[in-house]
Protein backbone atom coordinates (compact mmCIF):
# COMPACT_ATOMS: atom_id res chain seq x y z
CA UNK A 1 0.00 0.00 0.00
CA UNK A 2 1.37 3.60 -0.61
CA UNK A 3 1.82 6.19 1.40
CA UNK A 4 -1.50 8.60 2.17
CA UNK A 5 -3.34 6.11 1.11
CA UNK A 6 -6.76 5.48 3.30
CA UNK A 7 -8.32 2.19 1.82
CA UNK A 8 -12.28 3.08 2.07
CA UNK A 9 -11.58 7.08 2.88
CA UNK A 10 -9.38 7.63 -0.05
CA UNK A 11 -6.50 8.99 -0.20
CA UNK A 12 -4.06 12.08 0.62
CA UNK A 13 -5.24 14.97 3.04
CA UNK A 14 -9.24 14.18 2.44
CA UNK A 15 -8.64 10.67 3.13
CA UNK A 16 -6.56 11.21 6.64
CA UNK A 17 -9.25 13.61 7.23
CA UNK A 18 -12.32 11.33 6.60
CA UNK A 19 -10.22 8.64 8.36
CA UNK A 20 -9.74 10.79 11.10
CA UNK A 21 -13.13 11.79 11.57
CA UNK A 22 -14.84 7.87 11.57
CA UNK A 23 -11.71 6.83 14.09
CA UNK A 24 -13.12 9.85 17.05
CA UNK A 25 -16.85 9.20 16.34
CA UNK A 26 -16.24 5.58 16.82
CA UNK A 27 -13.87 5.67 19.60
CA UNK A 28 -14.00 8.75 21.20
CA UNK A 29 -13.69 8.68 25.52
CA UNK A 30 -16.07 11.77 25.67
CA UNK A 31 -19.30 9.47 24.21
CA UNK A 32 -22.61 9.77 25.40
CA UNK A 33 -24.44 6.76 24.13
CA UNK A 34 -26.92 5.09 26.25
CA UNK A 35 -24.56 2.67 27.29
CA UNK A 36 -22.35 4.60 29.44
CA UNK A 37 -25.09 4.84 32.40
CA UNK A 38 -24.25 7.47 35.61
CA UNK A 39 -26.00 4.68 37.03
CA UNK A 40 -23.13 1.84 37.43
CA UNK A 41 -23.42 1.39 41.09
CA UNK A 42 -27.10 -0.01 40.65
CA UNK A 43 -28.07 -3.51 39.97
CA UNK A 44 -31.31 -4.45 38.17
CA UNK A 45 -33.15 -4.69 41.26
CA UNK A 46 -32.47 -1.35 42.76
CA UNK A 47 -32.16 1.07 40.05
CA UNK A 48 -35.57 2.01 37.54
CA UNK A 49 -35.99 1.16 34.47
CA UNK A 50 -37.59 2.88 31.15
CA UNK A 51 -38.19 -1.00 29.93
CA UNK A 52 -40.93 -2.82 31.05
CA UNK A 53 -40.36 -6.02 32.95
CA UNK A 54 -41.52 -8.93 31.11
Amino acid sequence: MKDFDFGYFGTGDEGYAQYMTAFERNFSTDSTDSFTSDDTDCDADSCDSSEDDF
